[in-house]
């Protein structure tokens, strides 16, 4: 295997050896859509990380949500912020709460496989923002995105509620692992997006300007979503087929994103050929709900939405901070122990 691994990297040295101004393109405009669409969807999440999955916000959450998650996802209540953080901010964001919440006796490895895979993603903001507003020129069609991966979300939890449920053996992952500074954690983890990105991008842009301009394009989608679906939404193609193909991409992923979550998810137990299963069947049915949303009467065509541009940054911020909720009302609970402590 490690052979394997010196092998693949002097053949993406070479590839972009052989073609580097091809590879230059592509990195600088993967580093532009993160500048613009994916970092600030992921920064806040990323930041507030520590405080969503530590050991408080574990029992917390275990303490209100317990049932709800249970009956619904056969999952203990300690999964909810991991639950959100993925259908909110993607991927990787939820496979690192995922791990952390795990790391911190939260989750079996059963349950964090079933978890972080159900719920990998893009974020919402930048399906509606990056792609709906910014290169589709519509953020309802943003929207209806959207909607079609939240509902391909839930539809795997409820898909693979009863996978893996023999592997109830801790995950293996010290809670060392986890970033106690969260501006840094958060600086590093979308600078590891970035390159993750730019990398993927400059390979298939190299490779492309060897096989041609049309086996380049579709290179560029299966490597990295965000960049390929730039080159689709261009594309003279109407929109009963442009968005589903937006939509299987997104719902699939792309090796550069599927790369970024084995990364953290690999050393917990999840193996490359479970994952990308997954992300495959999600890659169907986010297509197939893309279908289903645009044939309904009143989504069909959302023109009181229309309008509606999310900034990735302020909508982050907001869901993010509406998560420490739970651990706020857990704290005034505990305001009349404290106070009877004291005056004992």
């Amino acid at each position: 295997m490690k052979h394997l691994k010196w092998l693949g990297g002097l053949a993406a040295m070479a590839l972009l050896l052989s073609k580097p101004q091809a590879a230059a393109q592509g990195a600088a405009g993967a580093m532009v859509m993160w500048y613009t669409s994916v970092a600030p969807a992921l920064f806040p999440f990323l930041t507030l990380m520590p405080l969503l999955t530590c050991g408080e916000a574990v029992t917390a959450y275990e303490a209100l949500l317990a049932r709800p998650m249970g009956r619904c996802f056969n999952l203990p209540g300690a999964a909810a912020p991991g639950m959100m953080i993925g259908l909110v901010a993607g991927t990787p964001a939820g496979a690192m709460a995922a791990r952390d919440i795990a790391a911190r006796g939260g989750l079996n490895r059963g349950q964090l496989k079933r978890l972080a895979m159900a719920t990998a993603g893009f974020s919402p903001a930048f399906l509606v923002g990056g792609i709906g507003a910014g290169m589709l020129n519509s953020p309802a069609m943003g929207w209806r995105l959207a909607g079609a991966q939240l509902l391909t979300q839930v539809s795997l939890l409820l898909l693979l509620k009863r996978c893996w449920g023999l592997h109830t053996m801790p995950v293996g992952v010290s809670a060392s692992v986890i970033e106690e500074r969260p501006i840094r954690g958060a600086m590093l983890g979308v600078l590891t997006i970035c390159g993750y990105m730019m990398l993927f991008s400059a390979l298939s842009s190299a490779l492309g300007a060897w096989v041609g301009q049309a086996p380049a394009k579709i290179l560029l989608c299966l490597l990295d979503v965000p960049s390929g679906a730039l080159q689709v939404s261009r594309m003279a193609l109407p929109e009963s087929v442009k968005l589903p193909l937006l939509a299987g991409l997104c719902g699939f992923g792309g090796l550069c994103v599927i790369a970024q979550s084995l990364g953290v998810l690999k050393e917990c137990g999840v193996e490359a050929w479970e994952y990308m299963g997954v992300r495959a069947l999600a890659g169907v049915l986010c297509a197939a709900y893309v279908v289903f949303l645009q044939k309904l009467p009143l989504l069909g065509n959302l023109r009181l939405i229309e309008p509606i541009r999310m900034n990735p940054l302020a909508v982050g911020g907001f869901i993010g901070s509406n998560l420490a909720i739970p651990m706020l009302i857990r704290r005034i609970k505990t305001i009349p122990n404290n106070v009877n402590k004291r005056k004992n």
